[in-house]
């Protein structure tokens, strides 16, 4: 009988450090320390009339056909916005409209889409490229991507444009007021070899910023040139 009582007790004992031991496991797995990091990678860079692509530094300089493009992935699925604006301002700089793509996992997007284009010709205005990231369901986004998307008929007049970047600033305010990483074009430490290289060739991913995206999709960057 007390062997029986003692065989009993281990195998509850067993149970009670097996099921601890799982719990443990568990609880370290869903800390947000554990969870591989979900972030988007941006890279800004220009394109001259012959297809050669540079990333943008601090001595790029707009001229007679120059454009500007911007490289963007991300870890996870999610949706980017790019509104360049006026340093410090609410205004569409140099007539750029707002971009906003959704973005596969890894699924590498260059904006502005066709057939939209960034121009960036002497005597361009200086900029800032805000990237914002939302969740796919996030709260309020089929109101922007409604708007960005009227903002995009190129007959609409001046007045009309400017009213329409008021009211997205406005809608953006809450993650425009904070302090998101300030660039002033590729990251730090990087060099091009070689100079140039033709568009279809370049490799942003070596001269991109991180933005990490946490649970709610703060994550913001701003690409400041020209001040």
């Amino acid at each position: 009988m007390f062997g029986e009582t003692r065989r009993r007790q281990l195998i509850q004992m067993q149970f009670r450090w097996i099921t601890l031991l799982w719990l443990s496991i568990f609880a370290v797995w869903f800390t947000p320390s554990a969870r591989a990091e979900s972030y988007a990678r941006v890279c800004a860079t220009t394109v001259d009339a012959e297809s050669n692509e540079t990333p943008l530094v601090e001595t790029s300089a707009p001229g007679a056909g120059e454009k500007l493009v911007v490289h963007i992935d991300a870890s996870t699925e999610c949706v980017a916005l790019i509104l360049p604006l006026v340093e410090k301002g609410s205004r569409l700089a140099n007539g750029w409209r707002p971009q906003m793509v959704a973005l596969p996992e890894w699924d590498e997007r260059k904006l502005p889409a066709p057939p939209a284009v960034w121009n960036w010709n002497k005597g361009a205005d200086p900029f800032e490229l805000w990237t914002f990231f939302f969740k796919r369901d996030a709260a309020g986004l089929d109101e922007i991507q409604k708007l960005v998307a009227a903002m995009q008929n190129r007959t609409l007049a001046e007045s009309v444009v400017a009213q329409q970047t008021r009211k997205l600033c406005e809608k953006l305010n809450p993650r425009m007021t904070g302090k998101q990483p300030i660039i002033q074009g590729a990251k730090a430490g990087t060099a091009l070899v070689g100079g140039a290289v033709r568009s279809t060739e370049f490799p942003w991913r070596d001269y991109a910023q991180k933005v990490v995206l946490n649970d709610a999709f703060e994550g913001a960057l701003v690409v400041r040139h020209g001040r």
